[in-house]
């Protein structure tokens, strides 16, 4: 799609109620008119929030600029802070991302999202790593239960990972928990500091 073709449709769907538009992928930063695309939405009558999803890897570079034409925040998919496990599971570097992430808080992008997907065998002994790295970094970590959609059924057997009993051990450490009616009852667990 052209940039008029997406501003087009985010405006019809503004026009029928929809106030929030999130740019996703693929890998978005891909398309070498992002920003345009970024400008031509954000200045939309009706629009409330313009956010995008990312890998984050080429997300240093275009941080400033997109929260300069009306991104206001941004998720990064970030499962690891190993080094080599990253790039195992998203054949990137994990240090491009890492730099990203830095830049987007420094631009303004707020909040910084980091979506953790748990998977068994694999990331589940790094939450607290995680949830101390967002702490340190100024983000807010959203963990992902693994769902069976679009899967083969042993892989998922394999490294579905419950979120029960981490939710539980939040819930004793949280100072606040808040469940946003508006995104399918998560819980939102405030930590200390």
């Amino acid at each position: 799609m052209s940039v008029e073709e997406i501003a087009r449709v985010s405006r019809i769907a503004l026009s029928l109620g929809i106030s929030r538009v999130k740019l996703t992928g693929g890998e978005p930063l891909l398309r070498p008119d992002i920003i345009e695309i970024v400008r031509g939405i954000a200045t939309l009558k009706g629009l409330r929030d313009l956010s995008m999803t990312t890998n984050g890897t080429i997300l240093a570079s275009h941080a400033k600029s997109l929260h300069e034409n009306g991104l206001a925040r941004v998720n990064v998919s970030l499962p690891t802070l190993n080094l080599n496990k990253y790039h195992d599971l998203n054949g990137g570097e994990l240090t491009n991302v890492l730099d990203g992430i830095k830049e987007a808080v420094t631009a303004g992008l707020h909040p910084v999202k980091l979506n953790m997907l748990v998977l068994r065998n694999v990331n589940e002994n790094e939450i607290l790593g995680m949830i101390d790295f967002a702490k340190q970094s100024g983000t807010i970590l959203q963990l992902i239960e693994f769902e069976p959609v679009n899967v083969n059924p042993s892989y998922y057997t394999c490294h579905h990972y419950p979120l029960d009993m981490v939710n539980n051990e939040l819930e004793k450490q949280a100072v606040q928990v808040v469940t946003r009616r508006d995104m399918q009852n998560r819980r939102v667990y405030c930590l200390p500091e």
